[in-house]
């Protein structure tokens, strides 16, 4: 199994909470252990490969249980390998995994052997004089286009990389073809239909619908009748 120990990065750092806090500092001490899937493809990372249950990787993917395995190789995953340096991504990881145990384990670790932050305060009357210097206007959010490839994003929520999540819980998964988006997947534990119609299968799952079009699938919520 292939740990990666996470270097230092000072303006990772405190973008994340502020150079020199001891969660931060616990994350940067943090091994990641490389994983992929037993059909092939990327070599990922993840906080922990369990022995059992589903295993999550930095770049948003859920691999099912049985259907991973532990490797040596180096990750070749371009998103889990930037996500790597970013202390907020890694500490949300091992939340998520149920592995924030370990990551408040070390941080504790940490805070113990810091040293006390000895400091001469200013005189406050010196601040009167300074000019207020106010915080710069964040970007807005990034705006999801109407449709992307064959999904209809109304009534959708993204929820990681290609995957989206619908009202009623139905989980639609996309993969990219060259430059498009196309349908790879639906999961819903609900009932399913599935009608004949002219070009093909119609499947509606609680409020989700997938239809064949001219060139493959359409994929959209359903609007309420």
């Amino acid at each position: 199994m292939s740990n990666k120990l996470l270097p230092i990065h000072g303006e990772v750092a405190r973008s994340a909470g502020g150079a020199g806090s001891p969660i931060i500092e616990a994350v940067h001490r943090i091994k990641l252990e490389s994983v992929r899937r037993k059909s092939g493809g990327r070599i990922h990372l993840t906080p922990k490969v369990p022995r059992a249950g589903t295993v999550t990787t930095l770049c948003g993917q859920t691999l099912a249980e049985g259907s991973y395995t532990a490797v040596d190789g180096e990750p070749d995953c371009a998103n889990c390998i930037r996500r790597s340096h970013d202390p907020s991504r890694i500490s949300g990881a091992f939340f998520e995994q149920e592995e924030g145990s370990e990551l408040l384990r070390l941080s504790l670790e940490q805070a113990r052997s810091r040293k006390p932050d000895l400091r001469v305060l200013p005189n406050p009357h010196a601040e009167r004089d300074k000019p207020v210097v106010w915080p710069a206007a964040k970007p807005p959010p990034e705006a999801i286009p109407d449709q992307l490839g064959e999904l209809v994003t109304r009534g959708f929520k993204p929820s990681g990389e290609g995957v989206w999540r619908s009202p009623q819980g139905v989980i639609v998964r996309m993969r990219k073809h060259a430059k498009e988006w196309r349908f790879s997947e639906l999961v819903f534990e609900g009932s399913l239909v599935a009608t004949r119609v002219e070009d093909g299968i119609r499947i509606r799952a609680g409020d989700v619908e997938v239809s064949p079009s001219d060139d493959g699938f359409t994929v959209q919520v359903r609007r309420k009748t």
